[in-house]
């Protein structure tokens, strides 16, 4: 019932979209919608649904990551929403202060003024939509359709919007004056981009294992799926880290270090998706040696020489 037919996606098939927490390289959780469904109203689903001991402190997205209440919402949890912003000018264009715009000069200036009484007035069903998110009574999606459709909240709507545009604002004055936070975010979206196309692979490869049905199914398949992407990641992690520990009682120098410390965990041209690897000595313990040997041979080919 999720499927959906989409001719930017996925041509004249229908199918899913997977929706995945990336923290850090790591796969937290993953979500199915479907590709009728707006991603930006899953966020704070996916997040809240994350059952690991990571803790997620700060998110970022692309565009479809925004809405006109995720500033709000994930504030109330204490996470800093800083979604990556593909047209920067035209968000400086819409900048809201709780001053008038006479106040400020300059090339960057407000173009509207908060409603702070329409907000205060609105503060109990803030409080109340807010509260029924925390305590999952409703989910996101459910709680953007209500508040879209039922004229009854038309001003409750306003307010969350007038409250979000604070957020917003600080968030892209934000971006324009720290070149640090551009590059942490782009780092971040790069990571994602990484990981999607290991998804993909793993995918592509079980075809005909990671399908259903059912929306259960579904969603098995796409833990199934985050299950081996992550053994994949920790694997890779767990060799590197190796490495670099060795590096650094080698003495090696530290321009290099600096470098092998820039590969990313997800990489997939030394795994045989098909074959099966066993590096277990004859008393059960891992043989850390011959994985680490395994790997050296690929750094070497694509990534750094060994001294």
């Amino acid at each position: 019932m999720q499927s959906r037919y989409s001719k930017k996606y996925l041509g004249k098939s229908p199918g899913l979209s997977i929706y995945t927490l990336i923290a850090n390289f790591v796969a937290a959780n993953a979500k199915n919608i479907g590709l009728n469904e707006y991603e930006g109203h899953a966020l704070y689903d996916v997040i809240q649904g994350n059952k690991t001991n990571i803790n997620i402190d700060m998110v970022t997205g692309d565009n479809h990551s925004l809405n006109k209440l995720n500033f709000v919402i994930l504030d109330s949890i204490d996470v800093d929403y800083v979604p990556s912003i593909k047209d920067i000018k035209d968000a400086a264009n819409n900048l809201y202060s709780v001053k008038t715009t006479d106040n400020y000069t300059g090339i960057i200036r407000s173009q509207g003024v908060i409603d702070k009484n329409l907000i205060k007035s609105k503060k109990s069903g803030i409080l109340r939509v807010l509260l029924s998110l925390l305590l999952q009574e409703n989910t996101q999606s459910t709680i953007v359709r209500k508040l879209n459709s039922y004229a009854r909240y038309t001003g409750l709507k306003k307010a969350l919007i007038e409250y979000n545009s604070i957020f917003k604002s600080t968030h892209v004055l934000n971006l324009i004056d720290n070149m640090a936070l551009r590059k942490a975010i782009r780092t971040a979206r790069n990571r994602t981009e990484a990981y999607h196309q290991l998804q993909g692979l793993i995918r592509k490869i079980y075809r005909g294992i990671f399908k259903g049905k059912k929306i259960e199914n579904n969603q098995i398949s796409a833990h199934a799926v985050r299950l081996v992407a992550n053994s994949i990641i920790a694997y890779n992690a767990i060799i590197l880290n190796t490495v670099y520990e060795r590096m650094l009682a080698a003495g090696t120098s530290q321009e290099i270090v600096d470098e092998f410390a820039r590969i990313s965990p997800i990489a997939w041209s030394h795994i045989a998706f098909t074959g099966k690897y066993n590096f277990r000595k004859s008393d059960g313990d891992i043989d850390v040696d011959a994985m680490v040997n395994e790997l050296e041979k690929h750094l070497k080919r694509y990534f750094w020489k060994v001294d």
